[in-house]
């Protein structure tokens, strides 16, 4: 927003990156899908988008073109071949002799190499991108109540070192806040659950040149050290880390790596590792949620009283609209940017014309018409 001319408040409840964005380093690279989806695969397009944005002269600092191997075990095989469009561009097949050489290390398995995949350097890419001179960063500021009034948006914050709320105006809001959505909005048609995650982290140099992934995941040394991860466990909040976690990461590596076994130095207590623990946010279809959503409130009250076999109702156009990016897991460093550039085009008035299908597949009011349409709404009682 702030690239197209607009003046930009950012409301942060504690610091850029405090959250799941705040990891030593984010690894850059799509889930590969088959020939036939992948022109339509989010992660597929959002992974080539984001490698152009990533260009930028200020950005490309903190993006490190490292590549990545998608080791192929047993459990992650995947059958890529000469037929996909990435096909010896984005991605091609390597022996495990190959890999080997690659890596840097002994692999046991064959793997696919992503030449342009990655690793970005959080924070210092969040950095360059609040420095716009067209940005304003509020730290410390917690949004504790947004509602709709004639010239766009009340937002109600509460600084932590100030005693009193304060009342700022906006004529567009959009909230990126994971979790913290459905409470701000007071709606359950914003499904999404909490998937904790906990990351370790290796300051002994290792011989490994390149990222390798395998169901987890490790990083070449960046920023001075190893990144390893990431523990997956669904419907958990908790952000305390523990030893339990740190074991289940070094056994996934070495159960796909043997050969790191001597470097890791296993014969040190593994509580000397650092560990960081976070939250992604996901949403039942794994899909993020993209778009202007009109104000739920209203939204859920109007199609409540309305029978569901229906068209939706033409007045839901004229209620006011909130911007959404959730729901992007573990991919928010790639997705978010397509995201941006949806809501944006909005914004413009300049549609374009190979987003229609995704703003259809990813409008966050998906799930509201769902249960509307079955039935599922009733109208509030008095």
């Amino acid at each position: 927003m702030a690239e197209h001319g607009w003046q930009v408040r950012v409301l942060d409840a504690a610091t850029p990156g405090s959250g799941g964005s705040g990891n030593a380093a984010a690894i850059l690279y799509p889930k590969l899908v088959s020939a036939e989806l992948t022109p339509e695969h989010i992660q597929s397009q959002a992974f080539l988008h984001t490698l152009k944005v990533l260009e930028d002269p200020r950005l490309a600092p903190h993006f490190q073109a490292s590549g990545v191997l998608w080791l192929q075990t047993r459990k992650q095989h995947v059958d890529i071949g000469p037929d996909h469009p990435w096909w010896q561009s984005q991605v091609w097949s390597l022996k495990a002799e190959e890999a080997s050489a690659k890596a840097g290390v002994a692999l046991h398995h064959p793997a696919l190499w992503l030449p342009n995949a990655g690793l970005i350097h959080p924070e210092g890419l969040l950095a360059s991108l609040l420095a716009h001179k067209n940005i304003e960063l509020l730290t410390h500021h917690e949004v504790t109540q947004i509602c709709p009034h004639l010239l766009g948006w009340q937002i109600q914050v509460q600084p932590v070192h100030q005693r009193d709320p304060i009342t700022l105006d906006a004529k567009h809001l959009v909230l990126a806040v994971a979790g913290g959505a459905q409470q701000l909005l007071a709606t359950q048609h914003l499904p999404l659950k909490p998937v904790r995650g906990q990351i370790t982290t290796l300051k002994r140099p290792l011989a490994l040149k390149t990222t390798l992934c395998y169901g987890g995941y490790l990083t070449p040394g960046f920023h001075g050290q190893h990144v390893l991860g990431a523990t997956f466990q669904p419907g958990r909040s908790d952000t305390s880390p523990c030893h339990e976690d740190q074991l289940a990461n070094a056994s996934a590596l070495l159960d796909a790596v043997p050969s790191l076994t001597a470097q890791m130095g296993l014969h040190e207590h593994v509580t000397s590792w650092s560990a960081r623990a976070s939250v992604r946010w996901q949403t039942p279809d794994y899909l993020p949620m993209v778009g202007w959503l009109p104000w739920p409130a209203d939204y859920e009250q109007l199609l409540s009283t309305r029978v569901p076999s229906r068209p939706v109702p033409e007045e839901i156009k004229a209620l006011p609209k909130i911007g959404i990016s959730l729901g992007h897991g573990s991919k928010g460093f790639s997705q978010a940017w397509l995201a941006a550039d949806m809501l944006c085009q909005v914004l413009l008035a300049k549609p374009q014309a190979h987003y229609a299908d995704l703003q259809e597949r990813l409008k966050p009011d998906r799930f509201l018409l769902k249960a509307w349409k079955r039935g599922q709404l009733r109208p509030p009682t008095s």
